[in-house]
């Protein structure tokens, strides 16, 4: 059942992206995280930094990444996000493995937008 857009203010998105030098234990050579406030600043992100990567690719993993970049890969993504549930895409470059997954999450009632304490 879609979220209503009260719902959907309540929540961010958790963005990390990993980079794996190996598959050994302590093989990250990379990572970062930010938070986005909606599906579509999320996945966006992420199409970005592939876009960035794909000049780089060997001709068959281009293609896959430009696939999920310009294709139906990246919008199953916010509409994932959008239920509530987590996404994420992986890509093998030069010798590292980079995975990004967003994950969303619940904000602090501190920051969320509502009619105020219930009474």
């Amino acid at each position: 059942m879609p979220n209503s857009g009260t719902e959907q203010a309540e929540r961010a998105f958790w963005c990390e992206r990993v980079t794996y030098s190996s598959l050994a234990v302590g093989g990250v050579a990379d990572a970062s995280h930010h938070v986005a406030p909606t599906p579509a600043e999320a996945i966006s992100a992420i199409r970005r930094a592939v876009r960035d990567l794909a000049a780089t690719l060997p001709p068959i993993e281009r293609k896959r990444a430009l696939s999920w970049v310009d294709g139906g890969g990246c919008i199953g993504a916010v509409g994932a996000l959008h239920r509530g549930e987590p996404c994420g895409f992986s890509l093998s470059h030069r010798g590292f493995w980079t995975e990004w997954t967003v994950h969303p999450v619940p904000l602090p009632l501190s920051t969320r937008h509502d009619d105020g304490p219930v009474r």
